[in-house]
């Protein structure tokens, strides 16, 4: 049996992308999110620990908190299971979210702008149906 390989229009290969090795590294960017939300955050680190550890059930200590925050620990990599946890307790905007998908065709919206997308969304539907509407008129001749 030969295996099925067509590609997800999403899907890249190596060979055919038009992106520069490496310019998808978000690390520094994270790291930096990552600083500001630990700075704004209304928790001192022990406590921001102890509830990333209450919400995620994993041991979070101060330590990886500041592992995690340091450009020089290289081989301390923040996960992104983690992030929800941490924009809760942190109380992030979405900065780090949007550190960590900056240069895909993704994007990270608030609460408060939830509704105006909705509303957009709403609006391109009743567009399109309005010119269906036309038409399907002309076609009726009416």
């Amino acid at each position: 049996m030969s295996k099925n390989h067509s590609r997800n229009a999403r899907q890249i290969s190596l060979f055919d992308s038009h992106r520069l090795a490496g310019t998808l590294n978000r690390k520094e960017a994270v790291c930096e999110a990552l600083v500001r939300a630990f700075e704004e955050c209304p928790l001192p680190r022990d406590k921001a620990a102890e509830e990333l550890t209450r919400l995620t059930g994993d041991q979070i200590s101060v330590h990886h908190i500041n592992n995690w925050c340091s450009q020089s620990k290289g081989q301390w990599r923040f996960p992104l299971e983690y992030l929800a946890a941490v924009i809760e307790v942190t109380g992030d905007d979405g900065a780090l979210a949007r550190a960590a998908l900056e240069g895909i065709p993704l994007s990270v919206i608030g609460e408060d702008d939830a509704p105006l997308l909705e509303l957009g969304r709403m609006w391109v539907e009743e567009k399109a149906r309005a010119k269906r509407k036309r038409r399907l008129m002309e076609e009726m001749g009416a």
